[in-house]
């Protein structure tokens, strides 16, 4: 069965020669300067099976605002075939999710297994989007 080994908020991310170059991970909490918006976040998702399963894999990365409301989602599917001899496979997708921003709140973004975001693969993970200054930002968390 797939796993998730890592998903992640970045201030941005590439997938070059299967491997992801990113910067500002974990990018935990946005300020923006006028709700509602359309977000949209580079997102980081590595996933991982034991070989001889999950050749054709399907996930939903899925956005919930603080209510618990689907605002945005990904659908990834793809061909997983093992990799030679070795017992495990791994797979790297660097995606833009994009979302509506209704309120400020922590929002949610989880990878699951069906398109409505009811069987999680993975706890999901938080992002903070507040009202601030007068232009668009991400954050690690770090406040110095």
């Amino acid at each position: 069965m797939v796993q998730i080994a890592a998903l992640l908020v970045a201030g941005s991310a590439t997938l070059e020669d299967a491997a992801i170059n990113a910067r500002q991970i974990p990018t935990t909490c946005y300020e923006v300067d006028q709700i509602p918006l359309w977000l949209t976040v580079p997102l980081i998702l590595v996933v991982h099976a034991p070989r001889g399963a999950d050749y054709d894999p399907e996930l939903f990365v899925v956005c919930k605002d603080p209510g618990g409301t689907r605002r945005g989602t990904i659908r990834t599917i793809w061909h997983w075939p093992d990799d030679g001899t070795r017992q495990s496979k791994y797979r790297c997708f660097s995606q833009q999710l994009s979302f509506a921003v209704e309120s400020q709140g922590e929002y949610t973004i989880g990878a699951y297994f069906d398109a409505d975001a009811t069987r999680e693969v993975a706890a999901p993970i938080p992002l903070s989007v507040t009202l601030a200054g007068s232009r668009l930002t991400g954050s690690n968390g770090d406040s110095s």
